[in-house]
Protein backbone atom coordinates (compact mmCIF):
# COMPACT_ATOMS: atom_id res chain seq x y z
CA UNK A 1 0.00 0.00 0.00
CA UNK A 2 1.12 3.28 -0.94
CA UNK A 3 0.37 6.14 1.29
CA UNK A 4 0.16 9.85 0.29
CA UNK A 5 -0.83 13.03 2.43
CA UNK A 6 -2.30 16.48 1.86
CA UNK A 7 -1.20 19.15 4.37
CA UNK A 8 -3.11 22.17 5.21
CA UNK A 9 -4.23 24.78 8.01
CA UNK A 10 -7.60 24.90 8.85
CA UNK A 11 -9.96 26.35 6.02
CA UNK A 12 -7.29 26.20 3.35
CA UNK A 13 -9.47 23.98 0.70
CA UNK A 14 -8.14 20.83 1.03
CA UNK A 15 -10.70 18.37 1.27
CA UNK A 16 -11.35 20.09 -2.06
CA UNK A 17 -8.27 20.06 -3.82
CA UNK A 18 -8.25 15.84 -2.53
CA UNK A 19 -10.54 15.22 -5.62
CA UNK A 20 -7.49 16.49 -7.83
CA UNK A 21 -4.71 14.98 -6.36
CA UNK A 22 -6.29 11.60 -6.11
CA UNK A 23 -7.38 11.91 -9.18
CA UNK A 24 -4.17 13.03 -11.16
CA UNK A 25 -1.95 10.21 -9.17
CA UNK A 26 -4.42 6.91 -9.03
CA UNK A 27 -5.58 7.35 -5.80
CA UNK A 28 -9.30 5.86 -5.09
CA UNK A 29 -9.45 5.89 -1.01
CA UNK A 30 -8.99 8.79 0.48
CA UNK A 31 -8.86 9.32 4.10
CA UNK A 32 -10.59 12.78 5.64
CA UNK A 33 -11.84 13.87 9.01
CA UNK A 34 -12.78 10.51 10.19
CA UNK A 35 -14.17 9.36 7.12
CA UNK A 36 -12.60 6.74 4.97
CA UNK A 37 -14.06 7.35 1.18
CA UNK A 38 -13.77 5.41 -1.68
CA UNK A 39 -14.48 7.48 -4.68
CA UNK A 40 -18.18 8.46 -3.64
CA UNK A 41 -18.77 6.62 -1.01
CA UNK A 42 -18.53 6.27 2.74
CA UNK A 43 -16.57 2.80 3.46
CA UNK A 44 -16.27 3.39 7.04
CA UNK A 45 -15.98 6.23 10.42
CA UNK A 46 -17.90 8.80 10.89
CA UNK A 47 -17.33 12.59 9.87
CA UNK A 48 -15.73 15.23 12.11
CA UNK A 49 -18.17 17.55 11.01
CA UNK A 50 -21.25 15.74 12.97
CA UNK A 51 -19.58 17.00 16.20
CA UNK A 52 -21.16 19.89 17.86
CA UNK A 53 -18.14 21.30 19.18
CA UNK A 54 -13.99 21.30 17.78
CA UNK A 55 -12.29 19.69 20.58
CA UNK A 56 -14.85 16.39 19.90
CA UNK A 57 -14.27 17.18 15.92
CA UNK A 58 -10.64 17.29 16.35
CA UNK A 59 -10.89 13.33 18.41
CA UNK A 60 -12.70 12.57 15.61
CA UNK A 61 -10.69 13.18 13.01
CA UNK A 62 -7.75 11.60 14.47
CA UNK A 63 -9.49 8.43 15.28
CA UNK A 64 -9.37 8.65 19.06
CA UNK A 65 -11.89 7.07 20.00
CA UNK A 66 -10.95 2.78 19.50
CA UNK A 67 -13.49 1.47 18.06
CA UNK A 68 -13.98 4.25 15.29
CA UNK A 69 -10.73 3.64 14.57
CA UNK A 70 -11.04 -0.65 14.79
CA UNK A 71 -14.07 0.11 12.11
CA UNK A 72 -11.67 1.93 9.73
CA UNK A 73 -8.50 -0.66 10.17
CA UNK A 74 -10.79 -3.26 9.63
CA UNK A 75 -12.28 -1.71 6.06
CA UNK A 76 -8.77 -0.97 5.18
CA UNK A 77 -7.69 -4.42 5.97
CA UNK A 78 -10.27 -6.47 3.68
CA UNK A 79 -10.35 -3.52 0.74
CA UNK A 80 -6.25 -3.40 0.60
CA UNK A 81 -5.94 -0.23 -1.54
CA UNK A 82 -2.86 0.21 -3.41
CA UNK A 83 -3.26 3.69 -2.80
CA UNK A 84 -4.58 5.80 -0.04
CA UNK A 85 -4.62 9.66 0.79
CA UNK A 86 -5.01 10.40 4.30
CA UNK A 87 -5.98 14.41 4.78
CA UNK A 88 -4.78 16.23 7.82
CA UNK A 89 -3.75 20.03 9.57
CA UNK A 90 -0.36 19.25 10.12
CA UNK A 91 2.75 16.57 9.75
CA UNK A 92 1.92 15.91 13.33
CA UNK A 93 -1.65 15.26 12.63
CA UNK A 94 -0.86 12.85 9.78
CA UNK A 95 1.46 10.67 11.53
CA UNK A 96 -0.85 10.12 14.30
CA UNK A 97 -3.49 9.08 12.10
CA UNK A 98 -0.92 6.68 10.45
CA UNK A 99 -0.02 5.37 13.49
CA UNK A 100 -3.37 4.80 14.75
CA UNK A 101 -4.89 3.08 11.65
CA UNK A 102 -1.57 1.34 11.50
CA UNK A 103 -0.76 2.40 8.24
CA UNK A 104 2.77 2.84 5.95
CA UNK A 105 4.87 6.17 5.84
CA UNK A 106 3.93 8.51 3.46
CA UNK A 107 5.39 7.93 0.07
CA UNK A 108 4.48 11.55 -1.03
CA UNK A 109 3.65 14.66 0.78
CA UNK A 110 1.88 17.74 -0.64
CA UNK A 111 1.07 20.91 0.86
CA UNK A 112 -1.50 22.90 0.10
CA UNK A 113 0.39 25.64 -1.26
CA UNK A 114 2.05 23.55 -3.88
CA UNK A 115 -1.51 22.78 -5.51
CA UNK A 116 -3.16 26.05 -4.43
CA UNK A 117 -2.85 29.57 -5.23
CA UNK A 118 -2.83 32.26 -2.70
CA UNK A 119 -5.79 33.69 -3.94
CA UNK A 120 -7.68 30.40 -3.69
CA UNK A 121 -6.45 29.96 -0.57
CA UNK A 122 -7.42 33.16 1.10
CA UNK A 123 -10.47 33.06 -0.31
CA UNK A 124 -11.35 29.41 0.94
CA UNK A 125 -10.25 30.72 4.46
CA UNK A 126 -12.94 33.82 3.99
CA UNK A 127 -15.25 31.20 3.28
CA UNK A 128 -14.53 29.23 6.44
CA UNK A 129 -14.07 32.69 8.56
CA UNK A 130 -17.04 34.12 7.44
CA UNK A 131 -19.62 31.86 6.40
CA UNK A 132 -18.30 28.24 8.59
CA UNK A 133 -18.45 26.78 4.98
CA UNK A 134 -16.84 23.41 4.94
CA UNK A 135 -16.00 21.04 2.28
CA UNK A 136 -16.65 16.53 2.28
CA UNK A 137 -15.21 15.35 -1.07
CA UNK A 138 -18.60 13.21 -2.01
CA UNK A 139 -21.91 14.17 -3.44
CA UNK A 140 -24.42 15.84 -1.44
CA UNK A 141 -26.79 12.79 -2.04
CA UNK A 142 -24.20 10.31 -0.41
CA UNK A 143 -23.63 13.53 2.93
CA UNK A 144 -27.28 13.54 3.49
CA UNK A 145 -27.85 9.59 2.85
CA UNK A 146 -25.33 9.03 5.96
CA UNK A 147 -25.31 11.82 8.39
CA UNK A 148 -28.03 14.35 9.09
CA UNK A 149 -26.34 17.94 8.73
CA UNK A 150 -26.22 21.50 7.08
CA UNK A 151 -25.68 20.80 3.30
CA UNK A 152 -25.55 24.54 1.62
CA UNK A 153 -24.92 22.88 -1.99
CA UNK A 154 -23.16 20.20 -3.67
CA UNK A 155 -20.77 21.09 -6.69
CA UNK A 156 -18.95 18.87 -9.57
CA UNK A 157 -15.52 19.21 -9.79
CA UNK A 158 -13.62 18.94 -13.53
CA UNK A 159 -10.50 18.32 -14.66
CA UNK A 160 -9.24 20.36 -17.93
CA UNK A 161 -8.04 18.46 -20.61
CA UNK A 162 -6.33 19.44 -24.08
CA UNK A 163 -9.44 18.32 -25.84
CA UNK A 164 -12.35 19.67 -23.08
CA UNK A 165 -13.09 19.31 -19.72
CA UNK A 166 -13.86 15.65 -17.25
CA UNK A 167 -16.16 15.38 -14.69
CA UNK A 168 -14.05 13.41 -11.80
CA UNK A 169 -16.33 13.74 -8.74
CA UNK A 170 -18.74 16.09 -6.89
CA UNK A 171 -18.03 17.75 -3.43
CA UNK A 172 -20.67 18.43 -0.93
CA UNK A 173 -20.25 22.55 1.00
CA UNK A 174 -21.76 21.88 4.51
CA UNK A 175 -21.70 24.41 7.86
CA UNK A 176 -21.38 21.24 10.70
CA UNK A 177 -22.77 22.34 14.00
CA UNK A 178 -19.82 23.52 15.97
CA UNK A 179 -19.06 26.80 13.17
CA UNK A 180 -22.20 28.26 14.67
CA UNK A 181 -20.55 28.79 18.13
CA UNK A 182 -16.95 30.88 16.62
CA UNK A 183 -13.71 29.97 17.56
CA UNK A 184 -12.59 28.15 20.87
CA UNK A 185 -9.66 29.55 23.23
CA UNK A 186 -7.92 28.03 26.09
CA UNK A 187 -6.16 29.94 28.40
CA UNK A 188 -3.24 29.10 29.44
CA UNK A 189 -4.34 29.18 33.15
CA UNK A 190 -6.90 27.03 32.49
CA UNK A 191 -3.96 24.37 31.14
CA UNK A 192 -2.38 25.22 34.23
CA UNK A 193 -5.10 23.85 35.78
CA UNK A 194 -5.26 21.07 34.75
CA UNK A 195 -1.41 20.28 35.08
CA UNK A 196 -1.61 20.97 38.44
CA UNK A 197 -4.84 18.65 38.97
CA UNK A 198 -3.02 15.91 37.10
CA UNK A 199 0.17 15.68 39.44
CA UNK A 200 -1.60 14.96 41.95
CA UNK A 201 -1.33 11.59 41.24
CA UNK A 202 2.31 11.52 41.17
CA UNK A 203 3.04 11.03 44.99
CA UNK A 204 6.72 12.02 44.25
CA UNK A 205 6.26 15.05 43.28
CA UNK A 206 6.23 17.94 46.52
CA UNK A 207 5.69 21.08 44.66
CA UNK A 208 5.04 23.18 41.48
CA UNK A 209 6.96 25.67 41.11
CA UNK A 210 7.01 28.71 38.76
CA UNK A 211 5.96 27.25 35.12
CA UNK A 212 5.61 28.64 31.82
CA UNK A 213 2.79 27.66 29.20
CA UNK A 214 2.62 28.60 25.51
CA UNK A 215 -0.27 28.05 23.16
CA UNK A 216 0.51 27.96 19.68
CA UNK A 217 -1.22 27.55 16.44
CA UNK A 218 0.13 24.03 16.35
CA UNK A 219 0.05 22.67 19.67
CA UNK A 220 0.84 23.48 23.50
CA UNK A 221 4.44 23.97 24.85
CA UNK A 222 5.24 23.56 28.36
CA UNK A 223 8.00 24.30 31.45
CA UNK A 224 7.48 23.17 34.60
CA UNK A 225 9.92 23.50 37.40
CA UNK A 226 9.41 20.89 40.18
CA UNK A 227 10.62 19.62 43.66
CA UNK A 228 10.67 16.28 43.59
CA UNK A 229 10.82 13.79 46.78
CA UNK A 230 14.40 12.93 47.79
CA UNK A 231 15.86 9.24 46.99
CA UNK A 232 13.41 9.35 43.49
CA UNK A 233 15.24 8.24 40.59
CA UNK A 234 14.62 11.68 38.89
CA UNK A 235 14.91 10.50 35.01
CA UNK A 236 12.43 8.04 35.33
CA UNK A 237 9.61 10.05 37.45
CA UNK A 238 10.07 13.27 34.79
CA UNK A 239 9.66 10.50 32.12
CA UNK A 240 6.71 9.32 33.05
CA UNK A 241 5.10 12.26 34.41
CA UNK A 242 5.79 13.85 30.29
CA UNK A 243 4.13 10.54 28.72
CA UNK A 244 1.18 11.31 30.91
CA UNK A 245 0.45 14.90 30.76
CA UNK A 246 0.72 14.71 27.28
CA UNK A 247 -1.41 12.09 26.80
CA UNK A 248 -4.20 13.49 29.54
CA UNK A 249 -3.41 17.05 27.79
CA UNK A 250 -4.64 16.41 24.40
CA UNK A 251 -7.13 13.66 25.37
CA UNK A 252 -8.70 17.02 27.85
CA UNK A 253 -8.28 19.60 25.36
CA UNK A 254 -7.94 18.22 21.76
CA UNK A 255 -5.05 20.10 21.52
CA UNK A 256 -1.67 18.44 20.49
CA UNK A 257 1.57 19.23 22.75
CA UNK A 258 4.70 19.83 21.27
CA UNK A 259 7.65 19.80 23.97
CA UNK A 260 6.96 19.24 28.00
CA UNK A 261 10.03 20.48 29.53
CA UNK A 262 10.85 19.63 33.04
CA UNK A 263 13.32 21.39 35.55
CA UNK A 264 13.84 19.94 39.04
CA UNK A 265 15.32 22.51 40.55
CA UNK A 266 15.01 20.97 44.14
CA UNK A 267 14.61 17.73 46.83
CA UNK A 268 12.69 17.52 49.89
CA UNK A 269 12.60 14.73 52.23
Amino acid sequence: MEVFALIGESGTGKSYKALLVAHKFNINYIIDDGLLIRKDKILAGHSAKREKNRIQAIRTAIFEEPSHAYEVKETIRKAKPAKILVIGTSIRMIDKIIKTLELPPPKRIFKIEDISSEKEIEEAKLSRLKEGRHVIPLPGIEVQRKFPINLLESLEIFYKRRYGKRKIGERAIVRPPFSYYGKLYISENAILDIIIYILKDFKEVVKLGKSQINIKDDGILVNLNLVFLYGENIQQVGLKIQKYLKKELEYITGISVILINIFVYDLKY
